[in-house]
């Protein structure tokens, strides 16, 4: 957990090609930001400070953004106003870290750059996504070329282009069957917003209209949206396409680590967040799915995951992570054990139905409409001997490292006589005073 407070000098703007997969630390295109009050909505901050009296609030930033936050800190404290800075966050910066701003007693927190918008636990939170800038003279032509006016569609903007979706509503007027998905800007405020989008699941079929660049976001959306056609939006290369192959690539590989975490007997319940609403009980519900295979589990919090941190639990043959919608899905391909979602899991371990349209929130499995899992208690009455001692031995770290044939360093404290200590060299590392005469290496 890092709290940091420094100026970053600012790289030249990247782009990215259509070939380049979104990974979990990768951010929006990054450009200069020249107008800083206007695009962090500086004032909105300074409002809902002082209409909700907070005195103490943290500022979070994703890393791509932190090089502004020594003018924002500047522009936003006053004399009963203070503020700190969260960077390097512990999970995904799409997700509220409540952990990081609890410990410096905050009483809100200030979300800036792009989001998840998953539930927060407590914490007051204000989203600021950011307005990066969309030609909406475009983005309404290459609407109107894709859609009638008779068909319905729903259209979801990247939380950091959600700033132009009203000037869009105006120019689509004439669509009457056009549905904008709304996010929250408050959560756990008497203003909290609607952050729910109308309801269009019917006989009839809608299409999803995306508008924003290649991520995670957008590989949530065609996953959760399988049996419709979702049309993706590039605001940076004013590129409008139907997106359908990545598709069947994508869950080519999904399948493929379903089939591996089949044959895995232990299972690493990788914690991917800490602050949305109700991963307790998603992790919870990860044991008891994993008892039902009769396998074996770990719980493992290691923060942002990469392979070499992965790689430390040889014993563990696949990961299944328990985070937002966004983290969830991890391209591992670099990884040595393969990292499923909860919802992989189930199919897997207890041969929960695949269903076209995707579950990437976890939070969906808690709802009684899905299926049941079974509490798997090993001092039931129920269960046989046999049963009984299989769950007995579930001391795996133990039987991993006897079955080793290194493990390590050992003390052996009081087995081996104590080192006879001896005068070593002296000198300088360049020529030791104890070198044979003749040495051709220049002395100093």
């Amino acid at each position: 957990m890092f709290f940091l407070f420094c100026r970053y000098k600012l790289e030249e703007p990247q782009t990215m090609s259509e070939e380049h997969a979104p990974s979990l630390e990768e951010p929006p295109a990054t450009r200069v930001i020249a107008n800083v009050e206007e695009y962090f909505e500086l004032e909105s901050c300074r409002a809902w400070c002082d209409d909700n009296n907070y005195h103490n609030v943290a500022l979070q930033f994703p890393d791509h953004l932190l090089a502004y936050s020594p003018t924002v800190y500047n522009a936003l404290t006053t004399s009963t106003t203070h503020f700190h800075i969260l960077a390097d966050t512990n999970y995904g910066a799409c997700c509220v870290d409540e952990v990081a701003a609890e410990r410096l007693s905050t009483q809100a927190i200030i979300h800036f750059g792009h989001s998840c918008n998953s539930k927060v636990l407590s914490l007051p939170t204000l989203f600021i996504f950011g307005k990066e800038p969309v030609d909406l003279d475009n983005l309404v032509q290459s609407f109107k070329q894709t859609f009638t006016q008779t068909d319905r569609v729903l259209v979801v903007f990247d939380s950091v282009y959600y700033h132009s979706r009203s000037h869009f509503i105006s120019a689509v007027r004439c669509y009457p069957n056009v549905t904008i998905r709304k996010y929250s800007r408050e959560q756990n405020t008497t203003n909290s917003g609607d952050d729910t989008t109308v309801d269009m699941s019917g006989n009839e079929e809608y299409a999803i209209f995306y508008v924003g660049t290649e991520s995670l976001a957008l590989t949530n959306c065609i996953l959760s949206n399988g049996s419709r056609k979702v049309w993706s939006y590039d605001p940076s290369s004013k590129e409008c396409r139907l997106e359908s192959k990545s598709v069947n690539k994508m869950l080519i590989k999904r399948f493929s680590n379903i089939e591996k975490i089949k044959r895995c007997k232990i299972i690493g319940i990788l914690i991917g967040t800490l602050g949305i609403k109700n991963f307790r009980e998603v992790i919870d519900r990860m044991k008891r799915v994993i008892k039902a295979a009769d396998k074996k589990f770990y719980i493992v919090s290691i923060g942002k995951p990469n392979p070499p941190k992965l790689a430390n639990f040889a014993e563990i043959g696949a990961f299944v992570m328990v985070g937002c919608p966004e983290n969830s899905l991890l391209d591992c391909t670099e990884f040595y054990q393969p990292i499923v979602t909860p919802y992989e899991l189930e199919i897997a371990c207890v041969d929960r139905p695949w269903e076209i349209d995707y579950i990437s929130d976890c939070s969906s499995l808690l709802d009684v409409k899905y299926i049941d899992i079974p509490s798997h208690d090993t001092n039931s009455d129920g269960m046989n001997d046999k049963a009984i001692e299989k769950f007995k031995s579930l001391d795996i770290a133990v039987n991993y490292l006897n079955d080793r044939t290194w493990s390590g360093l050992q003390q052996r404290l009081g087995e081996d006589e104590p080192a006879v200590l001896k005068q070593g060299q002296f000198g300088i590392a360049g020529f030791y005073e104890d070198e044979p005469e003749g040495d051709t290496r220049v002395k100093s």
